[in-house]
């Protein structure tokens, strides 16, 4: 149904796109071809893209619809088509842009959920069992990647990304690759110092003395070959500490970020400031944070406002 190759030089031209991002518009992509054969009867190929209206494209999306797919994941779709549309144009493959004369579906703004101060401090000091030959190495390593999740709001990727040669103890800074290349600095805590401390010289005394491209977190079956900790792994570090504890589902790696943002705000942190430090493009994109506790912006306001004092 689908031509091996039809998505591939598109696949190649978004060099600035994480790898995951490229799958996701790649798999939308297939969606779309396999919806194209059942309707047309035919596979869809660079000779027959031309061939596609705004009234297919509106067609799939209510498909989607029926199949009752997300507005966010039908937000992507769309975008994917889009994308792909825009790119067989540059090529001269395709007159026009179909995808463009499609709405977009709306959604409304939805609040990140973040853990408060009590549950994601439990989270970080709780120690769990380990049933490794080396529990102390693992439980160093584990609070290390805590603290650095909740003390720097990195986000999951950046953080098992790290290499030792990016953590700078001295200066109390990590250096971070963010989304599209972005670099960016952040500041390390005085928690998260004290932790990757520990956890560096423990790593040392394992593995020897790092090159400048050693990773900064390793997988435990994988020390010897100083095989990068993977994303998947630090999920499944914190569902379980989740679950021993007895805490929220929405206590997830990407949950501490947003809990950084979050008690930040709360402590009266800078919202510009905090956009740097998150490495968001946009303020926009900060400042849903500020929408998350009203109470206790409510209090701020009783306490400090000279027309909110009552009597």
């Amino acid at each position: 149904m689908i031509q091996s190759d039809i998505f591939t030089p598109f696949a190649e031209s978004m060099t600035s796109k994480s790898p995951h991002t490229i799958a996701a518009y790649i798999r939308d992509l297939k969606h779309f071809a396999i919806y194209w054969h059942e309707l047309e009867g035919t596979n869809l190929t660079l000779q027959t893209v031309d061939d596609i209206l705004p009234a297919d494209i509106r067609g799939y999306m209510g498909q989607c619809h029926r199949q009752n797919l997300s507005k966010t994941t039908m937000q992507r779709r769309i975008a994917s088509l889009r994308s792909w549309f825009r790119f067989l144009e540059q090529q001269g493959l395709v007159k026009n842009n179909p995808a463009s004369l499609v709405s977009t579906p709306k959604t409304g703004k939805r609040l990140p959920r973040a853990p408060s101060e009590e549950d994601t401090a439990r989270l970080l000091e709780y120690k769990s069992p380990v049933k490794q030959s080396d529990p102390d190495w693992l439980l160093k390593r584990d609070r290390a990647i805590l603290e650095l999740l909740y003390g720097s709001g990195l986000r999951i990727n950046e953080m098992c990304g790290l290499n030792l040669k990016d953590i700078n103890l001295r200066e109390r800074e990590a250096r971070v690759m963010g989304k599209g290349n972005k670099e960016r600095v952040v500041p390390l805590g005085s928690q998260s110092i004290a932790a990757l401390k520990a956890y560096m010289e423990s790593l040392a005394q394992k593995i020897g003395p790092g090159g400048a491209d050693t990773p900064l977190f390793l997988g435990v079956k994988q020390l010897e070959k100083r095989c990068r900790l993977n994303p998947r792994q630090v999920q499944r570090l914190i569902q379980e500490r989740r679950r021993w504890l007895g805490l929220p589902e929405k206590t997830t790696p990407h949950a501490l970020r947003h809990a950084f943002a979050t008690h930040l705000l709360q402590a009266g942190a800078d919202l510009r400031a905090i956009q740097e430090m998150l490495g968001h493009a946009s303020l926009s994109t900060t400042q849903k944070y500020t929408h998350l506790d009203r109470a206790g912006l409510a209090k701020i306001y009783d306490a400090a406002h000279p027309r909110a004092k009552r009597a």
